[in-house]
């Protein structure tokens, strides 16, 4: 998987599963003589139904200091404290993009991109991003879990004691010190009870010390995922009031589920339709369902202690 993003033209895709389904539905009705929705029609219509969308970044934007730190029983590192009173405001966010297929519809790719702004001086920067690669056998296993966040911005992951012993057998030793008992978690809880049933994904990260970033995530059951949760620390100049973000998210179909459906009539379409199914996944961006927003967030101050 490439590093650099090429997020489709969401209304091209629109465009163009209209006239895969237009050609599909004509071609099957003239074989069936009826006018129900054949095969090939329905597989193509659940596609065009299924929705991507973002929830709101602003739900769980909080500000991080030294207090949320105390409080959780976990010690800040050093450098983001002083970071922290002389430099930059840092902020935790989860964001999340809700995949709805309809009907039969499948999938096999979902991104997700972030981009913040200002550009330049008073710059945002990401610290930290969840989910990882390196995470990918936790998520695999498939049980709740709880995610904090410890003093050196890096993740923890609390699960059940019950089910603790057989984890860390399926885990690298760089990542066992990060995994435990949910009951002793020392983190700033960032998100609680969660969980995936993706079997075992891919999943691509980039962007930490940027001020854009993205997620991209690839299971053969990502229909399955529902509501992804993606995680962020980002840091901000002292006194920054408010930021923009804005978001591109897509889910790219399974081709190979798309053409076993419209076999019957493959041969009749457009030759640019056949052109690119025969494609596979390679183009399956172009059928891409998704979502573009942009936010302007208003960043919120923690109380200060006495």
């Amino acid at each position: 998987m490439s590093d650099e993003l090429s997020p489709p033209n969401l209304q091209e895709a629109d465009a163009l599963l209209s006239d895969l389904f237009q050609e599909v539905q004509r071609w099957e009705g003239t074989l069936a003589g009826g006018t129900k929705l054949g095969v090939g029609a329905e597989a193509v219509d659940s596609l065009r139904q299924s929705k991507v969308s973002f929830g709101n970044p602003r739900d769980k934007l909080i500000q991080l200091t030294e207090d949320t730190f105390e409080k959780s029983g976990t010690d800040l590192n050093e450098i983001y404290k002083q970071q922290m009173r002389e430099q930059f405001d840092f902020y935790y966010m989860t964001h999340t993009v809700d995949l709805r297929p309809e009907r039969a519809a499948k999938f096999w790719r979902l991104t997700c991109e972030l981009d913040f702004s200002p550009k330049g001086s008073g710059e945002p920067i990401i610290q930290s991003l969840f989910p990882t690669q390196q995470w990918r056998n936790v998520m695999s296993f498939g049980v709740g879990m709880e995610v904090g966040l410890n003093g050196n911005f890096d993740w923890n992951v609390g699960v059940d004691s019950s089910q603790l012993a057989e984890l860390l057998q399926l885990l690298p030793g760089e990542l066992k010190a990060n995994v435990g008992n949910k009951d002793d978690l020392k983190a700033f809880l960032a998100i609680p009870a969660y969980r995936y049933e993706l079997g075992h994904p891919e999943i691509l990260t980039n962007g930490e010390g940027n001020s854009n970033c993205y997620w991209r995530i690839q299971a053969s059951e990502l229909q399955k995922v529902g509501t992804a949760k993606f995680a962020l620390v980002f840091k901000v100049p002292k006194g920054t009031e408010s930021i923009s973000l804005r978001g591109t998210a897509w889910a790219e179909p399974d081709i190979n589920w798309l053409t076993a459906d419209i076999r019957d009539v493959f041969g009749e379409l457009s030759d640019q339709l056949k052109q690119l199914l025969r494609q596979k996944n390679q183009e399956a961006s172009r059928f891409a369902r998704g979502d573009a927003e942009e936010w302007t967030l208003t960043l919120p101050k923690a109380a200060s202690h006495a």
